[in-house]
C-alpha cells in the first residue's frame, strides 16, 4: 500500500513539473496513445471530507481504470474493421431517445395529477383489476402509471394532430 501511495505522489509530482496545456493550464495526469487525462478530470473523483490517503487511493484507482479503458478502446479500434466502427446511426437513435425521455419526464412533472383518491382506488378494485395480495400503495402505483401512459399518449396524439393540421409532414 505504501508503494502505491509513494508511486502516486511521485507521479503527481512529476506531472506537476512537466505540465502540458490543453488551453487552460490544466495539468496532464496520464497519456495513452493520443488520449490525455487531465487533472480536472479527477474533480468528480475527489470530494471534501476524505483523508489524503483515501484521496490518493481513489485517484490511483481512477487513473488505472482510465488507462485500461483507453488501452482496450485502442486495441478494439485497431482490430475491428473500420466499417463496423460507424455508430452514427445508433448514436443519433440514442440521442433521440434521451431527448424524448427528458421531454416526457418534464411534461409528466408539470401535468401529471399524482393525487390518487380512495375513490380512484375503489373504482380500480371494482373493475376487477386487482389480485388479492395487492395493497393500496401498489394500486396507487398502477393508477399513476396508467395516468402517465395516458398523458404521454395524449401528448403524442396532440402533436401528431397539430402536425397534420399544419401540414408539417408528408407521407410518400
Amino acid at each position: 500500500m505504501k508503494r502505491i501511495v509513494i508511486g502516486l505522489v511521485c507521479l503527481l509530482a512529476l506531472v506537476s513539473c512537466h505540465n502540458a496545456n490543453n488551453g487552460n493550464d490544466d495539468k496532464v495526469i496520464a497519456k495513452v496513445y493520443d488520449k490525455v487525462l487531465y487533472q480536472s478530470d479527477l474533480q468528480n473523483v475527489m470530494y471534501q471530507g476524505i483523508s489524503h490517503t483515501d484521496s490518493i487511493v481513489r485517484a490511483k484507482s481512477f487513473i488505472d481504470k482510465w488507462i485500461r479503458r483507453q488501452l482496450l478502446i485502442h486495441e478494439a479500434e485497431e482490430n475491428i474493421d473500420k466499417s463496423e466502427l460507424d455508430f452514427s446511426k445508433q448514436i443519433e437513435e440514442y440521442r433521440n431517445s434521451l431527448i424524448i425521455f427528458r421531454y416526457e419526464t418534464i411534461m409528466i412533472e408539470k401535468n401529471l395529477d399524482t393525487v390518487v383518491s380512495d375513490r380512484d382506488i375503489a373504482n380500480y378494485i371494482e373493475k376487477g383489476n386487482v389480485s388479492m395480495d395487492m395493497d393500496e400503495n401498489a394500486i396507487r402505483s398502477i393508477i399513476l402509471n396508467m395516468r402517465k401512459k395516458e398523458l404521454i399518449e395524449k401528448m403524442n396524439n396532440s402533436l401528431y394532430n397539430k402536425a397534420v393540421k399544419n401540414g408539417i409532414f408528408e407521407i410518400y
